[in-house]
């Protein structure tokens, strides 16, 4: 409850980066009494990627499942997912590294068929690729003292032929986004 308070008090103060941080370590705390894995983006390794994957599928009833996004964040990792038995339908899947929370999407401001053009099959997202991404990331983007604090995985146009991946990284002095192939093959820093 301290923690809370004092990280309310941080938030009204306005400074940004004590603002970050405390809110950082306040979603750590929470997160850690709670009995989920810390906040840290660096867990996300193969081995927890596939988990979630395959949990996520599971939970979406198809293996593979038509994505539309990867997000992985601190301790979760979100896909948007096509509802395999109502196609129209498009709901978020938030594994937390213990379990699956899904919310439905509201995807009605869309053009008809951009949601299936968007999509892609789960099975050609690599665990291994992404975990790569997530170690590269940092050296690639060229940042001092850069920490890894967002990868999503998406077409940036429906009509791309596959997914990029693009992982963000901060420093105090300079934010990034370092982008790869879907076979993890680097592009760009943007």
């Amino acid at each position: 409850m301290i923690a809370l308070g004092v990280a309310l008090s941080l938030s009204v103060v306005g400074c940004s980066d004590v603002r970050r941080k405390a809110t950082d370590a306040l979603e750590s705390a929470a997160s850690q009494a709670a009995g989920a894995p810390s906040n840290d983006i660096g867990r996300w390794n193969a081995e927890a990627l596939s988990k979630a994957f395959g949990t996520i599928n599971d939970k979406v009833g198809a293996n593979p499942a038509d994505y539309l996004s990867i997000s992985v964040a601190g301790p979760s990792l979100a896909v948007r997912a096509i509802d395999p038995k109502k196609r129209e339908n498009v709901d978020e899947y938030r594994y937390d590294g213990t379990s699956v929370k899904s919310t439905p999407v509201d995807v009605s401001d869309n053009e008809p068929g951009i949601v299936e053009e968007s999509s892609f099959k789960s099975d050609t997202v690599d665990p291994a690729v992404l975990a790569n991404a997530l170690t590269a990331a940092v050296k690639d983007s060229g940042i001092e003292d850069g920490k890894v604090t967002h990868l999503s995985v998406d077409k940036f146009f429906a009509n791309e032929p596959e997914p990029k991946i693009q992982v963000s990284v901060s420093s105090p002095r300079a934010n990034k986004n370092v982008r790869y192939t879907l076979a993890g093959a680097f592009t760009e820093v943007v």
